[in-house]
């Protein structure tokens, strides 16, 4: 199965099909430079949850931080490698064993600037042409997906995880 239909995000309102090549470096640098302010900025408790069902505010950075490291590499991968197949990024096993449990909003904060830049970095630098290439998202989300699509993922993650840590702040703001 391949991504081709007009997917719209529930929680956000997010729409795959409508992200333009030229769109996704300029959207995604905005939202990680928000989501960087944030982490700095922030009155609220960074690593408080509101509620057990949420992440924390850092939780979700760091969460987006490694997004756009996983998603990076299979694009990469996909420009290199004919049928390839991206590794899965197990988001809630990251998060239920620890693996953010010593990060720093500072260190966040620098680690998603420094990923974000290296993300668009390379996105911008594909050949022409490249962004439509197919390959399988990973080994348990299976569809055939596009270089593009994958980008268009990244961006929604950022933008989406973003309104996520709005509604913390008001929740914890409360």
């Amino acid at each position: 199965m391949t991504v081709t239909s007009s997917v719209v995000c529930e929680g956000c309102g997010f729409e795959w099909s409508s992200i333009t090549p030229s769109q996704l470096p300029t959207r995604l640098r905005n939202a990680t430079t928000t989501f960087v302010d944030v982490l700095r900025t922030s009155p609220v408790a960074l690593s408080a949850r509101p509620i057990p069902e949420r992440w924390s505010i850092l939780e979700y950075a760091a969460h987006t931080r490694d997004v756009l490291i996983s998603i990076r590499e299979r694009f990469v991968l996909a420009s290199i490698v004919d049928g390839h197949i991206g590794t899965p990024i197990f988001r809630d096993e990251r998060v239920d064993l620890g693996f953010y449990k010593l990060d720093t909003p500072e260190e966040v904060a620098e680690e998603l600037q420094a990923s974000s830049r290296l993300f668009v970095r390379t996105f911008e630098a594909l050949p022409a042409g490249f962004e439509n290439r197919v390959f399988t998202y990973s080994p348990i989300s299976k569809a055939d997906v596009t270089i593009l699509w994958a980008g268009a993922q990244a961006l929604h993650e950022c933008e989406h995880h973003l309104g996520d840590v709005r509604e913390n702040e008001r929740l914890l703001g409360d």
